[in-house]
Order: C-alpha cells, then structure tokens, then sequence
C-alpha cells in the first residue's frame, strides 16, 4: 500500500497546545519538586522519559514539516517560534532535572541506564546558561541552508529542474549530457553560494562562542564533549585522513582510471566522475529500476520479504502509516533522511528519488535506520537508551545497504545485479576520500584556522584536500572556484563534525557483509541483536555485538581495501 500525501502530512499534525512550552511545564515542574530517593528513580525516569518524547517528538515533526515544505513561509516560521519559545525553556529545564538526578544520595544506575547517566553528568558540566539562547541562533542559522538550498532550481535544456533531477544525468552514458548537466549544477550554486558563504561566516562565530562560553579553546572541543566522543582523539581522526590518502586513494584512482580507458577518455573530467554512482565502463545507461516512488516501494517490500520477515513486517507498517515521503518535488529540502517520533516509536524517511538504482541504495540506507529505530524503540522503554551513539548509528544502515544485496533478483536481471553490487564496492572506495576530505576540512576549520578565517580562506583550504584526495579528477580550463566552493555541504552547516563516522560505520559494514558471504542468517541476527542494544553499552561492545570491530587505523583499512579489490576482480 502506498502512502499519499495526505497520509504524509497527517503524521506530520503536532495541535497548536503541542508547539506551547505551557503545555509541558507543569508536569515538568512536578519532576523538579518531587522529593527523589535512589529507590525512586527509575519511576521518576520513566515519566521524565515520557515528557521527553513528547516534547521531542512535537520538534521533530515541525522540523520535518518544514523540509518538506521549504517555500511554505507558515510552516518555517511555526518551526521556527518552537525553537525559540520552547527549546530554551526545555534545555534549561533538562539540565535541572540533570542535576536533580546526579545529586541523588546513594543513586547507583542500572547497568543499562550506566552509559547514559555517565553521558547526562558529561551533559550538565558542559552546559552553559548562555549557551541556551545562543543555541536558538545557531539552529535558526543552521535551518537557513535547508531554506536556501532546498527552493533552489536548475535551468538546463530548457526546463526548471530540481537538483536531484539534475543530478540524475550526470549519469548519462553520453559526455556532452553529462557535461551540460554540470554546468547548469555549477551555475545553480553559483548563485546561491553567496548566500552561503554569508551563511558560514554567520555561522562560524557563533560556534567559536558556543566554545568559548563552555570554556574551551575550539569548536572543535566543544563538539568532541557535546558528541561524547569518548573512544578516539582527534590524533586517530589524523591518522585515518592519511591512511585514507595512502590506501584508498590509489586504489579509486584506479578503479576511475580504469573506467575512462576503456570509455576512451583521455582523462576524467568533473562531469565524468560522481563518487556515488561511477560511470559504467560499457557506456551502457544507468540502471532505472523503478519509475515512481510507488514502485520503489513495492520493490523494496519484496527485498525486506526475501531477507527478514520481522524486518518486511517494519516496511510494510512504514508504507501503511505514511511513514514515507519519496517524491523529489520543488519546495521540498533536497537531502535524504530518516526522522524519528518517539511516542509511537515510529520513523519518518524523507527522499527525493527520480528513478535511478542510486536510490534504491539510498532507501536500504535510510531504511535500515528506521529499523534501528523500531528495533531500539521496542527494547528500549527510556528515550535516551534508543538509537545509539553517532560512531555506529550509521552501521544500521550502511550494513542494510550490503544484506539485501542478495535479494534484489526482481528489481535487476543477473546482469543488471552484478553490475549494481559492484557499484556498491566501488561506492565504498570512492566514499572514503570524500569523507576523509570533509573530516579534515573541519578539523582545519575548527581548530586551526582561527577566528579571522574569510571565505577565500576556505576556498582555498578545500581546493588544497580536494587536490590531496581527488588528484585523479582534471580541472584544467575550467573554474577552479567552482571546486572550490565543494565545502558549501549539507554536513558542514548542519551537522558540524558528523561525517567521518559514515567511514567508521562503513568500513564496519563492508566487515559484517564479509561475514555474511559465510553465514547469513547468523550475521543478520547478529545486526538486529546489535541494534537492540540501542544506547545502553559503549560504541566498541556494539560493534563486537554486530559482527565487526571497531576499527579505522591504516593496517585495518589496507585489509579491507584489499578484500574489496578481490571482490571487484570477480566480481562480487
């Protein structure tokens, strides 16, 4: 069954006493006057609990409310007096109740409640009162890239396309598409790329203040506590930006190399590389599965009921509940993700989708977090102990990316499906130097460049890592500031610091497919018992309780390029 609109936007109703810090204030002024003893606090968590997943769900359905609806000047500005009447008056509190809670005589926490009363005393000393406010500006500028990118339009061959139609023929077998559709791209952020570089350079000091008022010396320190990144340093983030460099990079050079002789290219120009789906060494079309959203849907129902019936049983529910939004529409923000609505413990994907086996990867992807959502939801009574730490929320995921690989024969002939799995492995090894590129970026921002930084700065500081890790790209004759205005991504404005654990989740999921070749059906218990586990145990036990290690140093990445070249060289 295929959800409408309609359906969509019924979910998505939060009534007018929900978006009112009224509305939740007394119950949780009950919380901060309740007489608390150790042996009543798991009561007492339990409806601070609750209060939390209404408020937080109240949030999440008018943040992606307005994604969907970026020209819709009602529906940004409801977001935008939830995040400026409510939220404040919700942190502050949240830190009350934090605070009520370490000061508990003789308080020990459950060991599966340990982890995130560790995290909740991380939590309160790092909050600053005026860091509150502060943080209202800084979500208000953070939400003005989905604004400005997701109303932005493509002019090319005579029609008015969104950026991911656009997109799309960038995959076309025939050069001169390609290279027309990247130069109306290009022209497309052009224009709009003044606006956000005016956008970072709002952006950036307030940043460097949130640090400060915390009494930090960078951003780059503030997020490492605010991000509990307990189990690395930004030294092992380095190490992995030149293991990258030294292991992956060649081997994507020639992967890509290897494509353009036998398309007969004499080199690869910017129009002749998309790391997300490369061109096909036959210059045969791209793969088109499905024509409509509606499609995908059905497509994608078979392979969940091929893999799991548990987990097809959780699509089916999102496609009857108006769970899913696919459609690529004008208005709507452009990117793809999965939301989350902790009351009905139910996920919300939002896609742009235009028919390409790209997006059937993309769906796997964001639907393998809706099943971490419903798996950790179900096992998981506290809101806090759902989902789990960023270092593998990505593994859910990228993990289902690799499992239903076996169980697209309806969706592609043999030969179609070989091709598709490789273009999975090699989406892998071009991923990597793109992710190493956008870590490194921001430990360059963040904790080097220093408050002075301008946008010529940060021009010029991307072009030197888009030369480190895409040498095999050729610019000659063209707009290097084109290239290099790459840094103007979704990540870099908002979600700061959040993308080299897509390289950690998948590099770990490239391991739990490995072992899945061997045992399927203990490696798939294995994934679903991990995401069980939710936010109750540390990031390395999670990967153990998956299938994989926790890993991304030099020798471990070398081990797994090398089973990926084997793989490509027969083919998976």
């Amino acid at each position: 069954m295929t959800t409408t609109l309609n359906a969509v936007e019924r979910v998505l109703t939060v009534s007018q006493e929900a978006t009112r810090w009224d509305t939740y204030a007394p119950r949780f002024e009950a919380l901060l006057a309740t007489d608390l003893a150790a042996e009543s606090v798991p009561g007492w968590l339990a409806e601070w609990s609750a209060l939390e997943a209404e408020l937080g769900q109240a949030g999440s359905k008018l943040a992606t409310h307005a994604d969907l609806h970026t020209d819709d000047a009602a529906a940004q500005a409801r977001y935008a007096r939830f995040l400026e009447e409510v939220s404040p008056q919700a942190q502050r509190t949240g830190q009350a109740l934090i605070e009520k809670l370490l000061a508990v005589p003789g308080y020990q926490p459950a060991p599966d409640f340990a982890l995130t009363y560790r995290r909740m005393r991380d939590e309160a000393a790092l909050f600053r009162e005026a860091n509150v406010d502060l943080g209202v500006t800084h979500e208000a500028q953070m939400n003005r890239h989905g604004v400005i990118t997701g109303n932005q339009q493509v002019a090319l061959d005579g029609e008015t396309l969104t950026v991911p139609q656009a997109k799309q023929r960038l995959d076309h077998p025939d050069r001169s598409v390609r290279e027309a559709a990247w130069r109306a791209l290009a022209a497309s952020n052009g224009e709009v790329a003044p606006q956000l570089d005016a956008l970072m350079l709002e952006l950036l000091p307030t940043r460097h203040q949130l640090a400060a008022n915390a009494d930090l010396p960078s951003f780059r320190d503030y997020m490492w506590k605010r991000l509990d990144r307990v189990d690395y340093t930004p030294e092992d983030c380095r190490a992995f930006h030149e293991a990258v460099r030294d292991e992956v990079v060649p081997l994507a050079a020639e992967i890509v190399g290897n494509i353009a002789a036998r398309l007969g290219l004499d080199s690869v120009r910017p129009w002749d590389y998309n790391r997300n789906n490369l061109l096909d060494p036959e210059g045969r079309e791209s793969l088109k599965p499905f024509t409509t959203g509606a499609e995908l849907e059905t497509l994608a129902q078979q392979a969940f009921d091929g893999l799991d019936a548990e987990l097809a049983g959780r699509f089916g529910q999102m496609r009857e509940g108006g769970l899913l939004d696919l459609e690529s529409r004008p208005g709507k923000m452009t990117h793809a993700y999965c939301q989350y609505f902790p009351v009905e413990n139910q996920p919300f994907v939002l896609m742009n989708v235009v028919g390409t086996a790209e997006d059937v990867r993309v769906l796997f992807h964001e639907v393998g977090h809706a099943f971490h959502g419903f798996l950790s939801g179900a096992a998981q009574p506290l809101v806090w102990n759902r989902w789990s730490p960023i270092e593998f929320v990505e593994i859910p995921s990228m993990a289902m990316e690799f499992l239903t690989l076996d169980h697209l024969g309806h969706v592609f002939l043999a030969e179609e499906l070989g091709r598709y799995r490789e273009k999975q492995l090699q989406g892998v090894v071009a991923f990597l130097p793109w992710a190493a590129q956008m870590d490194a970026f921001q430990h360059w921002l963040y904790a080097e460049a220093g408050d002075g930084v301008t946008v010529a700065d940060l021009d010029a500081k991307w072009l030197e890592l888009d030369k480190t890790f895409h040498p095999f790209v050729n610019w000659e004759g063209l707009d290097e500031g084109v290239r290099a205005k790459g840094w103007q991504y979704y990540h870099i404005f908002r979600a700061p610091f959040y993308y080299i654990e897509y390289a950690m989740c998948y590099l770990a999921a490239v391991g739990i497919w490995r072992q899945a070749r061997q045992d399927p059906a203990g490696a798939l218990e294995r994934y679903k018992a991990s995401l069980r586990l939710g936010n109750t145990v540390p990031v390395p036990e999670l990967y153990r309780a998956a299938g994989a290690e926790f890993r991304f140093d030099r020798e471990h990445i070398r081990g797994l390029m090398g089973f990926l070249r084997e793989r490509l060289a027969e083919g998976s």
